[in-house]
């Protein structure tokens, strides 16, 4: 065994030889690794770059204002991105309570049937710029763009405009005409003036027969808007077909009183012609341009014609 050892005694020196440099190797390299690990910190002072110590703290933000202001990388600012807000869609709330409309129009006279959403109801409005016009519950044409009319009451409309709704009034509706209680009295009891006495401007010179002067006819129609808010009539139907027009209120001193027109009589014919719905009591407007005409009427049970001459 002593003559084997001695033998290869010299590969035993140089293993320790080598197994000792690896050591003193990794621990000198470990020492340096140490001495120059981490990132080192940028400080600048009066212009001047030099680096911090190991282990120091961060510079504030205005120590690199060298760098921004020289521009070494010849940065540029990115252009401002300008981002529309989309508008909030409006909801339609069709319980909402209706708010009076700002709109340039002027409600003149309404027609309704049943609760006044039958599309059958109408209404006469005057637009700004434009003359009067009829329309009825849902229809295509409109008095404003964007507007649906929904509904038509005796004394306003209430349609949809821009997601809400809102309401029109009837200028002065109740101010001259009463509802409060019905006409009781018989038909046959006198209600017009004494036959042959005039009566401011209409002369009942029969029972049946009126004479008018134009004065009155030109003064009632040169205000519509007042002129109907002296009567109220309801469409009257017989088998599902329009059968004229009843008579609810008739304003006292009013045109139509004078006329000897009385609540709850049936507008049934104007010269002839066939009292429509959809157009109200607009017929009356031929008035204008005529010496003659008449009025057929069902009064209770009983068919009248009542015939007028206008000098």
């Amino acid at each position: 065994m002593s003559l084997f050892l001695k033998k290869y005694s010299w590969a035993l020196y140089l293993l320790f030889i080598l197994i000792g440099t690896y050591f003193l190797a990794k621990t000198v390299l470990t020492f340096l690794a140490s001495e120059i690990r981490g990132e080192p910190n940028l400080a600048f002072a009066k212009g001047e770059v030099h680096v911090a110590s190991l282990g120091s703290q961060k510079e504030p933000y205005e120590a690199y204002h060298v760098i921004f202001k020289r521009n070494i990388f010849d940065s540029q600012e990115p252009d401002k991105v300008v981002v529309q807000e989309t508008p909030e869609k409006k909801t339609f709330d069709p319980n909402a309570e209706p708010v009076k409309t700002d709109l340039p129009i002027q409600l003149i006279s309404t027609v309704v049937v049943g609760n006044g959403k039958d599309k059958r109801s109408s209404a006469t409005i005057a637009t700004k710029g434009r003359e009067e016009e009829i329309y009825t519950v849902g229809e295509e044409k409109t008095f404003h763009p964007g507007v649906k009319l929904t509904q038509i009451l005796p004394d306003r409309i209430i349609f949809i405009n821009d997601a809400r709704l809102e309401y029109a009034e009837i200028e002065g509706f109740g101010n001259t005409l009463s509802t409060s209680a019905p006409d009781r009295r018989p038909f046959s009891s006198p209600q017009n003036p004494q036959r042959g006495a005039p009566a401011n401007g209409v002369n009942q010179v029969s029972e049946d027969k009126y004479v008018i002067e134009r004065s009155e006819v030109d003064r009632a129609l040169s205000d519509m808007t007042k002129l109907f808010t002296q009567i109220r009539v309801q469409p009257q139907f017989k088998n599902g077909k329009p059968a004229g027009l009843k008579l609810q209120s008739v304003a006292s001193n009013s045109l139509f009183a004078k006329l000897g027109l009385r609540r709850n009589d049936v507008l049934e014919e104007i010269n002839g012609q066939a009292v429509d719905f959809a157009k109200g009591m607009e017929l009356f407007n031929q008035f204008r341009n005529t010496d003659q005409f008449s009025i057929s009427l069902l009064r209770g049970t009983e068919k009248k014609t009542l015939t007028y001459n206008i000098e």
